[in-house]
């Protein structure tokens, strides 16, 4: 193997579901294990891969890994340690799959995180056990598993979840949050905004993850010519988009639009981060010369009328086929800003007390202190537009202390 070892080991893997048009193919990616070191299964140090070949249900308390049933011989490496030569269409792809999918989902974040992230359930198991398909409507993370199900199409098919990995990173990214953020106390009830805050950066863990697939951030930009603004309205994206963590992201409710089930209330708080990716990349495409539009922030934006939005248009279609991939940089250097922001911030966060207001100022505050003065005015101006964060709130993040100066 020689000095290829340290450049890590290759999968394919499905940016959104086959099932998605434009998506049929997977991409060729490299996670950082260290080739030669995943062993079959697939398996290393940290998770593994069980296929079951007898009907099993759903893991719950106090029903928990490990898998003692019959199951299939684990997958082979090629002989040179990788994992890219599965043909997509077998059932062994699956626990491919899912295990490369998490693989690249921890690369990313614990890039951003700056650390290892240990599982919170390390006392009890020392890998994650991964089942890739099982006879289930449904997929869940839980206490040392990950398992996946599938949902049934209209043509009598079976939409795998363990080949998307929105759900594959979202699922993940409940784990990820236990660990770097983590839970209450027995006996400490949780606020009624923890879970949903957890709902809402899973999806936002998931839509970072898929934005570092060529094949995604190529299609997203060339949809709307590199326009992104007019993500910001579910009808919108329905015309622009096909990912699933984009229509969620791209969302205009506030808090008074929505209740206490976990998934409704964490739509605010995913749309404020959304909306401050978009601002940050409109304003690093003006700054680096790309397009000239109008003076204002997205949350100013909300209501703006047809003459506005075909100026936004006109602004980023004018030669873009010229500036496709330096839009594309731009995309992914607010991407970034924006993820930096997000894992610095749940150091800051109390698990026992954690309101969205206190998540939403933390992400502020882990901007301003990156140097990104101006990201984290815009996204103060998202939160308050929802309604997450009060005027005086707003008030209180910046006493004693100059407004930002430090520019992205």
């Amino acid at each position: 193997m020689g000095t290829e070892a340290s450049i890590g080991t290759r999968f394919l893997l499905y940016p959104q579901s086959p099932t998605t048009p434009g998506y049929e193919k997977p991409e060729l990616v490299w996670i950082s294990a260290r080739q030669g070191s995943i062993q079959p299964g697939p398996q290393n140090d940290r998770m593994y891969v069980v296929n079951p070949t007898m009907p099993k249900k759903h893991y719950d308390y106090p029903y928990l890994p490990p898998f003692r049933g019959a199951k299939a011989a684990p997958v082979e490496p090629s002989p040179d340690g990788h994992f890219d030569h599965i043909d997509p269409n077998s059932r062994d792809f699956l626990g491919v799959h899912v295990f490369g999918s998490v693989a690249r989902i921890l690369d990313i974040w614990e890039g951003f995180i700056g650390h290892r992230i240990n599982w919170h359930f390390a006392e009890t198991y020392e890998r994650l056990e991964i089942i890739p398909l099982i006879d289930w409507d449904n997929a869940q993370s839980g206490y040392g598993m990950l398992e996946f199900g599938y949902r049934p199409t209209g043509s009598g098919g079976r939409d795998l979840f363990a080949l998307n990995f929105d759900v594959i990173a979202h699922e993940i990214g409940h784990s990820i949050l236990f660990s770097e953020v983590g839970l209450p106390p027995v006996g400490v009830s949780p606020t009624p905004d923890l879970f949903a805050f957890y709902e809402g950066v899973s999806d936002l863990i998931s839509l970072i993850g898929m934005l570092h697939f060529d094949t995604a951030m190529d299609r997203l930009l060339r949809r709307g010519s590199g326009n992104l603004m007019a993500l910001n309205e579910l009808n919108r994206v329905a015309e622009l988009a096909d990912e699933r963590q984009i229509r969620i992201a791209g969302n205009s409710r506030k808090m008074g639009d929505v209740g206490f089930e976990v998934h409704d209330r964490s739509r605010p708080f995913t749309g404020a981060i959304f909306d401050a990716l978009v601002q940050t990349y409109h304003d690093l495409a003006v700054d680096r010369g790309l397009v000239d539009l109008p003076p204002g922030s997205i949350a100013d934006a909300r209501d703006f009328d047809a003459d506005l939005e075909r100026t936004y248009a006109r602004a980023f279609e004018a030669d873009y086929d010229l500036k496709h991939f330096q839009l594309k940089a731009a995309l992914g250097d607010a991407r970034d800003i924006i993820a930096q922001g997000l894992a610095d911030s749940w150091q800051r966060l109390n698990s026992e007390t954690l309101t969205f207001a206190d998540a939403g100022l933390a992400v502020c505050a882990a901007l301003q202190a990156a140097g990104h003065g101006r990201v984290a005015e815009g996204l103060v101006e998202c939160l308050e537009w929802r309604d997450i964060i009060s005027p005086y709130d707003v008030h209180q993040l910046w006493q004693g202390r100059p407004r930002p100066v430090v520019w992205i």
